[in-house]
């Protein structure tokens, strides 16, 4: 898979030749890091380097003291959220990095330092910054342009997300490595702001380039969705599944997807089976939990036996690298009946939230604990508390990051929280809440149903 991640990796001189030049003498690590961003950019593993872990691995080992190689890992170990400020070994490395960039690295890896490290000491939105800064002076620059497009996605900038690779695809000839991405990355962008039909010939232009592009795919799929077009969303993710499925890192999400397709037209044992045959063997906690959910929501008994399938959440408790990570991670727990690990985390979120040091800590102090509380409170039947707390909010929720599709899960909670709420203040709010949710989801048969279910507990 993903053969093509292997050809004409660039040394030294290559990179020079690009306008990237390198602080490391060793041809070997120039290569690597080509090989690891490449692999990154198109969520695959190319066989033939080992995979994206066994490349980063041979990335550090091959020159344990470059610049751009420790930059590089340290700024995906904090965007990931492997590792974050308040680990004491990812600090060491952090703090070791910024005196080494200083006195050995050049001026586009001090300032790629500078970003990765703002990252991980949990000044997001200031790295963001950086990394936009760093694309107005090198837009070819493709370690800039996929930290940008994942930090503005995990900070909920929706405009800079389009913004960025707005201002740089022009710039980039179709020969450079991972042309073809740039249209799916500014498809996802286009499509989160609204732009729906100059997103979708995005997407569709990356796709023929590279129909493997499972990032373009992705992007196609929310323009699907959000333009109502449910029927054809299914057709398309299931005759294009061999293409997309091959981006592993990304197949768990795209699976999640397709059963939303089907979850639409109240297909509810497809998106089950999906669950079952595909997310639970990719161990994707966060696809996991909000599929799950949702075909709650719906009103399906989903078994406690599917929820206990998403597995060692209890060693997430500690991270706060998202709201919503943590939000679902909680969601989990209470319906698998581990009540102690829920608590714990709720208990965690919140100390965490008094840190004034990270953005996300602020955001879970503003947004984040008021959404885990009213999304557990709905899941104790206490639907007034849940309604009571999560309205106020709403118009924060974007901070948290994500998508609008998978920010969809806590409107749509909302919206039940409000129906089933016996507070007449709460459930007269419902419609003001379908017409926002209607605004953003064209066509919605979700909609439909929350509509009529609202008529019918609530005539006129």
């Amino acid at each position: 898979m993903a053969e093509w991640c292997a050809d004409h990796l660039r040394n030294c001189e290559g990179w020079k030749s690009a306008g990237l030049e390198l602080s490391t003498t060793s041809d070997e690590n120039a290569k690597w890091l080509d090989a690891c961003i490449r692999q990154l950019v198109s969520w695959s593993d190319c066989t033939s380097l080992g995979g994206f872990d066994a490349s980063a691995e041979k990335l550090a080992s091959s020159d344990p003291e470059a610049i751009m190689a420790r930059t590089f890992l340290i700024g995906i170990t904090g965007i990931f959220g492997v590792a974050n400020a308040r680990n004491v070994e990812f600090i060491e490395k952090m703090n070791q990095l910024e005196i080494d960039a200083e006195k050995y690295g050049n001026a586009r890896e001090k300032r790629h330092a500078k970003s990765a490290i703002l990252w991980g000491r949990g000044k997001h939105h200031e790295a963001a910054i950086e990394w936009d800064k760093l694309l107005d002076d090198y837009p070819t620059d493709l370690i800039a342009v996929n930290f940008s497009h994942r930090a503005h996605f995990n900070n909920g900038n929706l405009i800079g997300k389009k913004n960025a690779i707005e201002k740089v695809i022009d710039k980039w000839n179709a020969d450079l490595p991972c042309y073809s991405y740039l249209h799916g990355m500014y498809a996802f962008g286009l499509e989160e702001c609204g732009i729906y039909g100059d997103a979708e010939k995005q997407a569709d232009r990356a796709l023929q380039l590279n129909r493997f592009d499972c990032w373009a795919s992705h992007a196609k799929a929310h323009v699907l969705e959000m333009n109502g077009r449910h029927k054809e969303g299914k057709e398309f993710m299931y005759k294009t599944e061999d293409d997309w499925r091959q981006g592993w890192m990304l197949a768990a999400h795209n699976y999640w997807h397709t059963a939303l397709f089907h979850i639409e037209s109240a297909e509810y044992e497809p998106a089950l089976e999906i669950f079952d045959r595909e997310i639970v063997k990719r161990s994707s906690k966060v696809d996991g939990s909000s599929l799950l959910w949702r075909l709650e929501l719906e009103g399906v008994n989903v078994g406690r036996d599917r929820w206990e399938k998403i597995e060692n959440l209890s060693k997430f408790i500690g991270d706060h690298s998202s709201v919503s990570n943590d939000v679902q991670i909680g969601i989990a727990t209470y319906m698998q009946e581990d009540l102690e690990t829920e608590k714990k985390l709720r208990d965690s979120l919140v100390k965490y939230s008094e840190l004034l040091t990270e953005d996300n800590a602020q955001i879970s102090k503003t947004t984040g604990v008021p959404l885990y509380d009213g999304m557990l409170n709905f899941a104790r039947r206490d639907y007034d508390t849940a309604a009571d707390t999560m309205y106020p909010i709403r118009d924060k929720i974007v901070q948290i990051g994500g998508s609008n599709s998978q920010r969809d899960l806590f409107v749509q909670t909302l919206i039940q929280s409000c129906i089933l709420s016996k507070d007449p203040k709460n459930w007269g709010l419902t419609p003001e809440l379908l017409a926002e949710r209607n605004a953003l989801h064209h066509n919605s048969l979700v909609g439909l149903r929350l509509a009529d279910k609202f008529r019918n507990l609530h005539p006129l």
